[in-house]
């Protein structure tokens, strides 16, 4: 009787939130691929006449996919570069050089504030900021130096870049810090003892010890990366032009602007999958390095 009543409570337990799971996640994706293999446009007809592979065939003919492709690879290339690679280097500067307890505690915070804040503003804080009559402009003018135009065509996709960097640099610093501080120390005394150099000590104990952790903060930020639209959407609209104009904006013009629904929910897919493989490719090739830097 016993076993009966867990197994029930079991049952009650999760029944509801496998129940959630799919409502929430499965049935959205399965309708996504559903409606990515129709030629669904609520606009023009509420009828989705299904037209197999061409909506998939089409994105691959898309310049203007092919191109937000690339700006994203700049994104997701130098813009989580730069977070991770600084996020790490302040990390081990707060634990070498910062030997009070509270100052680093204090440092810290200061450092993951803007991650505390919401996308939607961060952008708008931002846009403010760069915008032509903002307040880097407004310090440049009363500096007696030309106005730049943060937003303008050869910069937008860096301004934006710069930032989601303020933003997220203190995610990999905290992640980096927690793995610094947990390596022995005795192997930095041991090391010390020896006469080995600053530099021997980092490419020897510390990277070999921190390559997980560093792999891990730049796994999660490219994953959250590749959704990128708060930013965009609110400090460029794209513009000017389709200079900023990433995948999941133009996927979100051609949903909710054009009216292409099929053809979104095709174009989702197909990056969404991509941004998959690269993902795993990428976690690959760090465990790789790892395990072969192990040997």
């Amino acid at each position: 009787m016993k076993l009966f009543t867990t197994r029930t409570q079991h049952i009650w337990l999760f029944g509801p939130t496998q129940l959630i799971i799919v409502c929430v996640v499965i049935f959205p994706l399965i309708w996504a691929i559903y409606i990515s293999l129709t030629d669904y446009s609520p606009v023009v007809s509420p009828a989705k006449n299904f037209v197999g592979l061409k909506n998939f065939i089409q994105v691959f003919k898309d310049d203007r996919f092919i191109d937000s492709l690339g700006r994203m690879a700049i994104y997701s290339g130098f813009g989580v570069a730069i977070q991770v690679v600084l996020g790490t280097a302040l990390a081990l500067a707060f634990v070498k050089y910062i030997k009070s307890g509270l100052m680093r505690a204090a440092l810290i915070i200061i450092s993951l504030l803007p991650m505390m804040m919401a996308e939607v503003v961060a952008a708008q804080m931002w846009y403010l900021l760069v915008s032509a009559a903002g307040t880097f402009n407004n310090i440049l003018i009363s500096l007696r130096l030309k106005p730049i135009e943060w937003l303008g065509k050869d910069m937008a996709l860096g301004t934006v870049m710069l930032a989601d960097i303020w933003q997220w640099t203190g995610l990999t610093l905290l992640i980096v810090f927690a793995a610094r501080i947990s390596v022995p120390e005795d192997l930095y005394e041991s090391a010390e003892l020896d006469g080995a150099s600053e530099w021997l000590i980092l490419r020897k104990i510390t990277l070999p010890y921190l390559a997980t952790p560093v792999a891990i903060a730049a796994l999660l930020r490219f994953m959250d990366s590749y959704k990128y639209l708060d930013k965009v959407f609110i400090m460029t609209y794209g513009g000017p032009g389709t200079a900023t104009e990433l995948p999941t904006f133009y996927a979100y013009l051609v949903g909710f602007s054009y009216f292409k629904i099929g053809y979104a929910a095709a174009m989702s897919w197909i990056f969404g999958i991509g941004a998959v493989l690269a993902m795993l490719i990428f976690w690959q090739l760090m465990k790789g390095k790892r395990t072969g830097g192990t040997r």
